[in-house]
C-alpha cells in the first residue's frame, strides 16, 4: 500500500448472506457486551442519525475499535468507518469483516496523506468516521496528548464531532494484560455532539484554523477525561471508606481511647453538677 493511496469506502449496507452475517455479528457482539462485560452504554440518544460525523474516543485497550462499531450500529443503526492496520486487509476472514464494517487501511509506519483523503471523502459524503487521536493505546488511564491535526478533517468538512469515553476499559483490560478481566462493568459514555457552529462559535476573528483546532482538541480531551476522573475519584473514596471500616480505632464507638475520653467527660460533668 502506497503512502498516498486513496481508498473509496463503500457506505452501502451488505445484502444477502453478507447482510445476515453483518447483522448477526453485531447482535452477537452486543450480547457478549451485556453478558461478559456488563455493558452500561450511556447517552445513546446523543448519536446523530445522519450527516457527516467524526467520532472521537479514547483508546485504553484493544476493545475500543470493535466496541465503537458495535455501539454505533446496535444503538443508532449507523455505520462508522475507522482506520485499520493495512495488513489486516490481506488476511482472508479478517479482510471480510474489515471491509463489511467500512474500515479503511492505513500503513502505520508510513501513513502518508491517503488515509486523510479517505477520511475527508467519508465526512463529505455525510457518513460517520471514528478516530482515536492518541494514535495508539493510552499509556495511562486518562486520554493522553493527541497527534497533530486530529480535528483537521472535521474543520475542513464542517462535520459534527461526537466525543465518546470508554470509562472503565482501562480497568478490565489494562495495557499490561494480554486478556480482558471478564464480568466487570464496561461503562461507555456518549457525550452531546458538537456541531461546526458550536465548536467554532468562540473562534477569535483572524485566528487560524490550526490554532483553534488545538484549542477545541483540548476542550474535547477534557470532556472525554471527565468521566474517567470521576471514576478514579469514586474508586479512591471507596478505598478510603474500606480502610476506615476495617480500622477499629477509626470508629468512635469501638475506639478505647475515645471511650475513655467520653467517660472522663461524663465524670467531669457530674462533678460540675
Amino acid at each position: 500500500m502506497s503512502r498516498d493511496d486513496y481508498v473509496l469506502v463503500d457506505q452501502t449496507r451488505p445484502t444477502g448472506w453478507r447482510g445476515w452475517i453483518y447483522r448477526t455479528a453485531v447482535n452477537l457482539a452486543a450480547a457478549m457486551g451485556h453478558v461478559l462485560f456488563f455493558w452500561k452504554v450511556e447517552g445513546t440518544e446523543n448519536i446523530p442519525r445522519d450527516g457527516g460525523l467524526l467520532v472521537v474516543a479514547n483508546h485504553p485497550s484493544f476493545l475500543e475499535p470493535p466496541s465503537l462499531v458495535c455501539v454505533m450500529i446496535y444503538f443508532a443503526d449507523r455505520d462508522v468507518s475507522i482506520m485499520a492496520w493495512h495488513k489486516l486487509f490481506h488476511i482472508p476472514v479478517v479482510r471480510f469483516f474489515t471491509r463489511t464494517y467500512k474500515a479503511y487501511p492505513v500503513n502505520r509506519e508510513n501513513p502518508g496523506r491517503g488515509p486523510y483523503h479517505t477520511l475527508l471523502h467519508i465526512l463529505k459524503s455525510g457518513a460517520a468516521a471514528g478516530v482515536f487521536p492518541e494514535g495508539s493505546r493510552s499509556t495511562g488511564r486518562l486520554m493522553g496528548p493527541w497527534k497533530p491535526g486530529a480535528l483537521r478533517a472535521a474543520f475542513a468538512t464542517k462535520a459534527t464531532i461526537l466525543p465518546i469515553t470508554f470509562v472503565t476499559a482501562g480497568e478490565f483490560w489494562p495495557r499490561s494484560s494480554w486478556r480482558p478481566r471478564l464480568f466487570r462493568k464496561h461503562h461507555i459514555k456518549i457525550h452531546a455532539p458538537l456541531t461546526y457552529e458550536q465548536y467554532t462559535a468562540d473562534m477569535p476573528d483572524g485566528a487560524r484554523d490550526k490554532e483553534w483546532q488545538e484549542t477545541v482538541a483540548e476542550q474535547i480531551r477534557e470532556i472525554i477525561n471527565g468521566p474517567i476522573l470521576e471514576r478514579m475519584e469514586e474508586n479512591q473514596r471507596n478505598i478510603e471508606q474500606k480502610v476506615i471500616a476495617g480500622d477499629p480505632l477509626s470508629q468512635a464507638e469501638q475506639s478505647p481511647i475515645t471511650q475513655r475520653e467520653a467517660r472522663y467527660e461524663e465524670a467531669r460533668a457530674r462533678l460540675s453538677a
